[in-house]
């Protein structure tokens, strides 16, 4: 039976007249006659009595009509469902960030995205590196935004955004009163750092600092997030390099001091794979490249564009 002809039944009943709702349904008065006959025979009874003028509807066709709306308005309410889900504007979407992320500017960026689209659901997953990257591949993420770019075959990855690396030390650090800090003052210092599979480009790019300053960072090789390091800090373990952002995060005898430019930045990057996203999880993607793209706003002081601005 199809929900056009049921649609017709009730154009017909609702305007008591074959021409108007002929005229309704953008078709001829014999072709919707035709039509309900169909229907009839569908049905296996009478619906509509021509035998009146105008006709009359029979009693099975008043309850027959009746289910009719209910049916439609579920069959339009699908409709709308599966045209919101094309657009984006309805859906879910499984999101990894590394857990430094989770106290900078991202959580705000994302929140204003959720208070756009409420219909939308994103489960936010905050791990490692590793255990994100390996979530993504086997499909149990659809995005990831981390402190690296995986280099793995398929995966579209674009920088967001970058921040400046500050210098983590103990509060009663020779280093703790100075205003800013040079890198070459960091020579015979434990330095903490991350493994390198972890975030190669973000490694590669502060143990070549510390190698342009003349010497090579030694220290303790931590696993886990800055956050970690910046515990390892606080316990007298060594120094670390930690992002702008992850310094919002207070720690007991931990002070943070920005390097002297030119200093080095932390790459975040933002990973999918796209024969995989569907398009709530494209518009996820648009608003996240967009918030990072655009000029620089008092309204939103948290975001890297705003403070950069600041620094110049």
């Amino acid at each position: 039976m199809e929900t056009r002809r049921l649609e017709m039944f009730v154009t017909l009943v609702d305007a008591q007249s074959f021409r108007t709702a002929a005229e309704q349904l953008f078709i001829t008065q014999p072709a919707l006659s035709q039509q309900i006959i169909r229907l009839e025979n569908d049905v296996g009874m009478q619906l509509i009595d021509r035998s009146t003028r105008p006709f009359s509807v029979t009693a099975a066709g008043r309850e027959f009509y009746l289910r009719c709306q209910q049916i439609l308005e579920h069959v339009h309410g699908l409709e709308e469902l599966m045209l919101r889900t094309r657009s984006g504007r309805l859906g879910r979407v499984r999101l990894g960030m590394a857990r430094s992320l989770m106290y900078g500017h991202l959580p705000s960026v994302i929140k204003e995205y959720r208070d756009q689209q409420d219909a939308v659901e994103i489960s936010i997953s905050y791990n490692t590196t590793v255990e994100i990257v390996d979530s993504l591949e086997s499909g149990r993420l659809d995005l990831a935004i981390l402190l690296t770019a995986p280099g793995l075959a398929k995966l579209e990855t674009v920088e967001l955004y970058r921040e400046p690396y500050l210098l983590a030390v103990p509060d009663d650090h020779r280093l703790a009163s100075a205003d800013v800090v040079r890198i070459d003052e960091l020579r015979g210092e434990q330095i903490i750092t991350i493994p390198r599979h972890t975030a190669p480009e973000n490694h590669d790019a502060l143990v070549v600092a510390c190698m342009r300053a003349g010497f090579s960072p030694r220290g303790p090789i931590a696993s886990g997030s800055y956050l970690d390091h910046i515990g390892m800090v606080s316990a007298g373990s060594g120094i670390s390099f930690v992002p702008r952002s992850v310094t919002n995060l207070s720690m007991p005898n931990v002070v943070f001091r920005p390097l002297e430019r030119p200093g080095v930045d932390a790459v975040v990057s933002l990973c999918w794979y796209p024969d995989r996203v569907d398009a709530v999880s494209n518009r996820l993607v648009e608003h996240l490249r967009a918030a990072y793209d655009a000029d620089p706003d008092p309204q939103r002081p948290w975001m890297p564009a705003f403070q950069n601005t600041l620094s110049l």
